[in-house]
């Protein structure tokens, strides 16, 4: 159920960032929603579920935007994997854990994202990239991972619970 979910959440997500997010921008960096969900929905989701949520938004936030198709899905994927194999080995994640996770999440999608565009021949500014979009962008995960975890949350709480009345 929650594999389903991740198209028409993801999608919108992608919408927002596409129209709303540039209004409200500081400098060129703003809050990547799309990487906000999946991370979310991969800190309490199985394997399966997170790398479903991962291609899905990747797809989404790629077909929005001047990127290649695949450039967000190979960070969100190795992301992923790496929350579930840390997931595994702790019983609960803990808050800090989640702003670890959004941070040093956020600096690698980034920088993937830079990397595979230079790679598609854009002229990228590495410093004025640096300090004016992922910076910014960075702050804003780490603000506004919370209100998406716990929207998250909610939503997999009730996915779970319809789960168990039907089997």
């Amino acid at each position: 159920m929650g594999s389903y979910l991740s198209l028409p959440i993801l999608v919108l997500a992608a919408i927002l960032q596409a129209t709303l997010i540039p209004q409200i921008r500081i400098e060129g960096g703003g809050p990547d929603l799309v990487f906000l969900l999946v991370l979310a929905w991969a800190i309490k989701s199985s394997l399966d579920e997170a790398v479903v949520w991962a291609f899905v938004g990747g797809i989404a936030q790629d077909s929005m935007s001047a990127a290649p198709l695949g450039t967000s899905i190979l960070g969100m994927i190795v992301i992923v994997f790496v929350v579930n194999i840390i997931g595994r080995q702790i019983y609960n994640v803990s808050l800090p854990l989640i702003a670890i996770f959004t941070l040093f999440g956020s600096i690698f999608q980034q920088t993937v994202i830079v990397i595979i565009i230079i790679i598609a021949g854009f002229e990228v500014r590495l410093t004025d990239n640096f300090s004016y979009v992922i910076v910014p962008t960075i702050i804003y995960n780490l603000v506004l991972i919370w209100p998406v975890y716990w929207l998250v949350r909610r939503i997999q709480r009730r996915v779970h619970a319809r789960r168990r009345i039907f089997t």
